[in-house]
């Protein structure tokens, strides 16, 4: 099934706070110069601010663009075009030392993989020397024959350990149904550049070769007119993550962070997570319950909370010392008990008509979340309510996304469920099910 644009649109947001800790230090493959700021201007420019090293490679010079020019033949192009990118560069605060050129033919990359492995070993060294752990790309059926071979060239030497992106350019143009991503192969997200796009805006007009009538020898020659340069001109970019096939989020990973405090996330002090506790309690369609179940109470300041609202209440964990910061915490509420147990492979018996699932189903691969779902439906009464909560951000090192484990509980299990309420903000969503 295809990704719709109304979906794009609606794609999970960047964390942009922490958006130089999520993607690190940074490689563009720009297949002409102009590509970086139509498609990643944004990114680079809030990379830079955030001071993530970006290097910027630029697979052709684009010198075919004005194929019938005399004043500006492709030699000669092909240079205006480098300063072009070099400006653009700047603007959006890539040193000069990070551009790169491999002069690949315009409009032939394809048939220029002996070039481009010519220049196997800079990139490579770049790759190894830099710490790199972020490469972005065309999108693989991106329209152009250029976009398209870029993809392909790059996968054919990408280290293993490097994550990738895919950013599109003539999808939003030219791109035909058999261009769109598929729902099974890409996680969409979103990055809001508002903050940044005078920038992205200033280096797209860089590439005056491009944007101008300034060759008006060539009227046939490439323009970046304003209906092709629309999809580039608002608030927002848009990037695709690989959807991988991930395995469950370790035990040993929970140990650690909490070998370190009882409250790694900052579920204490963080503003942002008062608001989503909040957020969470409103949307509780019942003001009472007699008996609720939390799956993941973790240090049990949310589960404070969800007690106000319940007869009785059940907080479960598999991490020891999660679960003794959340007794201390709970001490004196009488109408809370605490169990220990992996979700893998343990549940706790009882009938409950309300079940909170808030920041555990990413750890979680795809078939495991199944399991633990059908569980979960077993033992919620007939109205009861189901309420998930989840960070919605991409994060590497986590099974799903936020987003995924609220699709997949909606494609398995919605028949027999009425969707009670749903709240998206930039950082999470609140899915709240009701039992038929």
């Amino acid at each position: 099934m295809k990704y719709t644009a109304e979906e794009l649109n609606n794609a999970p947001n960047f964390n942009k706070q922490k958006i130089a800790e999520d993607l690190g230090n940074c490689v563009i493959f720009s297949p002409h110069p102009d590509d970086e700021s139509l498609g990643c201007g944004g990114l680079i420019k809030s990379l830079t601010n955030s001071h993530s090293d970006v290097y910027v490679i630029f697979v052709t010079n684009g010198e075919k663009s004005h194929p019938n020019s005399r004043i500006y033949p492709p030699d000669i192009l092909g240079m205006l075009r480098q300063q072009e990118a070099m400006d653009a560069c700047k603007i959006l605060g890539v040193k000069n030392s990070n551009v790169y050129f491999l002069n690949c033919g315009d409009g032939n990359i394809k048939n220029s993989y002996n070039q481009f492995k010519r220049n196997a070993k800079l990139i490579n060294k770049i790759f190894s020397s830099k710490n790199i752990k972020t490469v972005l790309m065309p999108w693989r059926r991106d329209h152009h024959i250029d976009h398209i071979a870029t993809n392909e060239l790059v996968r054919k030497i990408l280290p293993e350990h490097i994550q990738t992106i895919e950013y599109p350019i003539w999808l939003w143009n030219k791109g035909i149904d058999s261009d769109w991503p598929e729902t099974d192969e890409i996680l969409p997200y979103i990055l809001n550049i508002e903050d940044v796009f005078s920038f992205k805006k200033r280096a797209i007009f860089q590439h005056r070769s491009q944007t101008t009538n300034m060759i008006r020898d060539d009227h046939n020659g490439f323009r970046l007119t304003p209906k092709l340069l629309k999809p580039f001109m608002g608030n927002y970019e848009y990037y695709f993550f690989p959807k991988l096939e991930k395995p469950n989020v370790p035990e040993e990973y929970f140990d650690k962070l909490y070998d370190q405090t009882d409250d790694p996330w900052n579920f204490e002090t963080s503003t942002y997570e008062k608001e989503k506790y909040e957020q969470t309690i409103k949307s509780l369609p019942n003001h009472h319950y007699n008996n609720a179940l939390e799956i993941g109470c973790s240090n049990g300041v949310l589960t404070k909370l969800i007690s106000t609202k319940c007869k009785k209440l059940l907080a479960f964990d598999h991490n020891q010392k999660a679960l003794n910061a959340a007794k201390s915490r709970c001490k004196e509420l009488k109408n809370i008990n605490f169990t220990i147990g992996d979700l893998k492979s343990y549940f706790p018996n009882g009938q409950y008509d309300l079940i909170i699932f808030s920041e555990v189903g990413y750890y979680f691969n795809k078939e495991t979340l199944l399991k633990i779902f059908s569980k979960i439906d077993k033992s919620l009464v007939i109205k009861g309510h189901f309420v998930m909560v989840h960070w919605t951000p991409y994060v590497d090192s986590y099974s799903l996304t936020g987003r995924e484990v609220h699709m997949i509980f909606d494609e398995n299990f919605s028949n027999n469920y009425r969707l009670r309420s749903m709240y998206r903000s930039e950082l999470y969503e609140i899915v709240v099910w009701e039992k038929r």
